[in-house]
Protein backbone atom coordinates (compact mmCIF):
# COMPACT_ATOMS: atom_id res chain seq x y z
CA UNK A 1 0.00 0.00 0.00
CA UNK A 2 1.40 2.91 -0.74
CA UNK A 3 1.89 6.37 1.10
CA UNK A 4 -0.94 8.06 -0.22
CA UNK A 5 -3.18 5.79 0.26
CA UNK A 6 -2.74 5.08 3.47
CA UNK A 7 -2.38 8.62 4.22
CA UNK A 8 -6.28 8.81 2.83
CA UNK A 9 -7.17 6.07 4.76
CA UNK A 10 -5.92 7.85 7.66
CA UNK A 11 -7.72 11.02 6.85
CA UNK A 12 -11.13 9.25 6.17
CA UNK A 13 -10.77 7.77 9.83
CA UNK A 14 -10.75 11.23 11.15
CA UNK A 15 -14.43 11.04 12.03
CA UNK A 16 -15.19 14.68 10.70
CA UNK A 17 -17.02 13.78 7.38
CA UNK A 18 -14.29 15.08 5.04
CA UNK A 19 -11.83 13.56 3.17
CA UNK A 20 -8.42 15.08 2.65
CA UNK A 21 -6.99 14.80 -0.72
CA UNK A 22 -3.95 12.36 -1.00
CA UNK A 23 -0.14 13.95 -0.23
CA UNK A 24 2.36 13.17 -2.59
CA UNK A 25 6.06 14.11 -2.29
CA UNK A 26 6.43 14.39 -6.37
CA UNK A 27 5.74 17.63 -8.21
CA UNK A 28 2.64 19.43 -6.65
CA UNK A 29 -0.73 19.00 -9.24
CA UNK A 30 -1.61 21.18 -11.68
CA UNK A 31 -4.91 21.63 -9.23
CA UNK A 32 -5.66 20.56 -5.94
CA UNK A 33 -8.88 18.34 -5.35
CA UNK A 34 -10.96 18.16 -2.47
CA UNK A 35 -13.03 15.28 -1.82
CA UNK A 36 -15.56 15.47 0.57
CA UNK A 37 -18.74 13.49 1.84
CA UNK A 38 -22.27 14.11 1.39
CA UNK A 39 -23.65 15.98 5.04
CA UNK A 40 -24.81 13.25 7.15
CA UNK A 41 -28.96 13.03 6.79
CA UNK A 42 -30.74 15.16 9.76
CA UNK A 43 -33.05 12.26 11.36
CA UNK A 44 -35.32 12.83 14.44
CA UNK A 45 -34.54 10.28 16.99
CA UNK A 46 -37.85 8.90 18.51
CA UNK A 47 -38.14 7.01 21.95
CA UNK A 48 -39.27 3.53 21.62
CA UNK A 49 -43.00 3.14 22.27
CA UNK A 50 -43.83 2.20 25.85
CA UNK A 51 -46.87 -0.15 25.97
CA UNK A 52 -46.47 -1.34 29.51
CA UNK A 53 -45.42 -0.05 32.78
CA UNK A 54 -41.96 -0.57 33.87
CA UNK A 55 -42.07 -4.44 36.06
CA UNK A 56 -39.59 -2.54 38.37
CA UNK A 57 -40.83 -0.62 41.72
CA UNK A 58 -40.48 2.88 41.55
CA UNK A 59 -37.85 4.52 44.15
CA UNK A 60 -39.93 7.31 44.95
CA UNK A 61 -43.64 8.18 45.87
CA UNK A 62 -45.90 5.13 46.26
CA UNK A 63 -45.50 1.97 44.01
CA UNK A 64 -48.21 1.07 41.58
CA UNK A 65 -50.71 -0.96 43.60
CA UNK A 66 -49.97 0.28 47.13
CA UNK A 67 -51.36 2.95 49.13
CA UNK A 68 -50.13 5.21 51.40
CA UNK A 69 -51.59 5.09 55.37
CA UNK A 70 -53.41 7.83 56.56
CA UNK A 71 -51.61 11.10 58.08
CA UNK A 72 -50.83 10.17 61.70
CA UNK A 73 -51.27 6.73 61.35
CA UNK A 74 -47.49 6.20 61.66
CA UNK A 75 -45.03 6.54 64.63
CA UNK A 76 -41.53 6.24 64.10
CA UNK A 77 -40.47 8.19 67.29
CA UNK A 78 -38.91 5.31 68.62
CA UNK A 79 -36.79 4.49 65.11
CA UNK A 80 -32.89 5.51 65.75
CA UNK A 81 -31.47 7.96 63.32
CA UNK A 82 -30.61 5.66 60.46
CA UNK A 83 -33.53 3.30 60.29
CA UNK A 84 -36.17 3.72 57.58
CA UNK A 85 -39.45 4.86 58.22
CA UNK A 86 -41.01 5.74 54.28
CA UNK A 87 -44.29 2.76 54.75
CA UNK A 88 -46.58 1.63 52.08
CA UNK A 89 -49.22 -0.61 52.51
CA UNK A 90 -50.14 -3.43 49.48
CA UNK A 91 -52.63 -6.38 49.54
CA UNK A 92 -55.34 -4.27 50.70
CA UNK A 93 -53.32 -2.87 54.14
CA UNK A 94 -52.69 -6.40 55.15
CA UNK A 95 -48.72 -6.57 54.23
CA UNK A 96 -46.86 -3.12 55.35
CA UNK A 97 -44.26 -2.40 53.07
CA UNK A 98 -40.94 -0.33 54.34
CA UNK A 99 -38.61 1.05 52.02
CA UNK A 100 -35.20 1.47 52.72
CA UNK A 101 -31.79 1.93 51.82
CA UNK A 102 -29.17 -0.68 52.57
CA UNK A 103 -25.51 -0.11 52.58
CA UNK A 104 -22.58 -2.25 52.66
CA UNK A 105 -22.29 -5.68 54.81
CA UNK A 106 -25.41 -3.87 56.74
CA UNK A 107 -28.42 -5.83 56.75
CA UNK A 108 -31.90 -4.61 57.40
CA UNK A 109 -35.06 -6.80 58.39
CA UNK A 110 -38.44 -6.42 59.34
CA UNK A 111 -40.88 -8.49 61.37
CA UNK A 112 -44.55 -8.21 62.66
CA UNK A 113 -44.79 -7.49 66.45
CA UNK A 114 -48.13 -7.27 68.61
CA UNK A 115 -51.11 -6.70 66.98
CA UNK A 116 -53.92 -5.34 69.10
CA UNK A 117 -57.20 -3.79 67.68
CA UNK A 118 -55.83 -0.27 68.16
CA UNK A 119 -52.45 -0.67 67.14
CA UNK A 120 -49.33 -3.03 65.23
CA UNK A 121 -45.63 -3.26 65.72
CA UNK A 122 -43.46 -3.79 63.64
CA UNK A 123 -39.90 -4.18 64.56
CA UNK A 124 -36.69 -3.36 62.14
CA UNK A 125 -33.48 -4.87 63.16
CA UNK A 126 -30.33 -3.37 61.19
CA UNK A 127 -27.63 -5.75 61.64
CA UNK A 128 -24.28 -4.15 61.17
CA UNK A 129 -20.71 -6.10 60.19
CA UNK A 130 -18.40 -7.27 62.98
CA UNK A 131 -15.62 -4.55 63.42
CA UNK A 132 -13.17 -4.74 60.59
CA UNK A 133 -14.71 -6.72 58.39
CA UNK A 134 -14.00 -5.28 54.67
CA UNK A 135 -17.64 -4.21 53.19
CA UNK A 136 -18.03 -2.87 49.71
CA UNK A 137 -19.26 0.71 49.60
CA UNK A 138 -22.64 0.58 47.62
CA UNK A 139 -26.56 0.96 48.69
CA UNK A 140 -29.49 -1.41 47.28
CA UNK A 141 -32.89 -0.52 47.31
CA UNK A 142 -34.91 -2.78 49.32
CA UNK A 143 -38.63 -3.43 50.13
CA UNK A 144 -39.15 -5.13 53.53
CA UNK A 145 -42.65 -6.57 53.60
CA UNK A 146 -44.24 -7.48 56.75
CA UNK A 147 -47.58 -9.31 56.73
CA UNK A 148 -50.22 -8.58 59.25
CA UNK A 149 -52.99 -10.95 61.00
CA UNK A 150 -55.18 -8.64 59.64
CA UNK A 151 -55.39 -5.54 57.32
CA UNK A 152 -54.03 -2.36 59.46
CA UNK A 153 -57.28 -0.45 58.56
CA UNK A 154 -57.09 2.52 61.00
CA UNK A 155 -54.98 1.08 63.56
CA UNK A 156 -51.63 2.82 64.23
CA UNK A 157 -49.01 1.79 62.86
CA UNK A 158 -45.69 1.93 65.46
CA UNK A 159 -42.26 1.02 64.16
CA UNK A 160 -39.51 -0.15 66.82
CA UNK A 161 -36.51 -0.95 66.69
CA UNK A 162 -35.99 -4.92 67.11
CA UNK A 163 -33.36 -7.37 68.29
Amino acid sequence: MGASALLLTVAACGGNGTVAAPVSSGPPPSSSTSVSSPPPASSSVAPPPTSAPPKSRPTQGVPPGDTAPAPGQIDASALPAGYPHDVTLAEGGSVVVIQAEEGGCDKISAKAGEQTAARVIVLVTITKPPHGQMCPMHVREISLPVRLAAPLGGRELVLKPGP
